[in-house]
């Protein structure tokens, strides 16, 4: 497992903030309609901004620490280089599945950049969320490859080492 990277802990960091604005903005809002019948204006879209950037921004670390679910059923009946060869593929899949997605949210961002969409609540246009959105799904992929660099380098110093 290689250490996480400057990149990936700045994205912790971020998500980490995001959940933070959340829970406040919940608190605040709850409280303040609860004790003075002011709600928070924007309350749904700062929770909902928070949301999108929790999840993109708190990729990366966990795929940086390989943090993803693990069913680890055949690992102690397989050979150390076959399961090498089992988890470099599975970060190849992690990388194929993070540039399809990149690759399927580009329709949807090009449209609401287009059409000018904006948020329910606060009017911010939705392109720009469509950017964080990508901003953290390129450190996502950053963290990926570097994983997969790793494991491919692993993988061959293994078989180097059993001939």
């Amino acid at each position: 497992m290689m250490p996480p990277d400057r990149l990936t802990r700045f994205f912790h960091v971020i998500a980490s903030l995001a959940v933070v604005v959340m829970m406040l903005t919940v608190v605040a809002d709850v409280v303040l309609r609860f004790v003075f019948n002011i709600p928070v204006r924007g309350a749904y879209d700062v929770v909902g901004f928070g949301l999108l950037v929790m999840v993109f921004f708190g990729m990366a670390p966990v795929v940086a620490r390989q943090g993803e679910i693990l069913i680890d059923i055949v690992d102690d009946m397989l050979p150390a280089a076959m399961l090498g060869l089992l988890k470099l593929l599975a970060s190849l899949g992690t990388l194929v599945f993070l540039v399809f997605l990149g690759w399927s949210m580009f329709g949807p961002a090009h449209d609401a950049y287009v059409y000018g969409d904006r948020s329910l609540e606060l009017g911010v246009p939705l392109w720009t969320l469509w950017a964080v959105a990508f901003a953290g799904l390129a450190g996502t992929g950053w963290a990926a490859l570097r994983r997969v660099l790793g494991q491919a380098a692993d993988a061959a110093h293994a078989a180097e080492v059993e001939s």
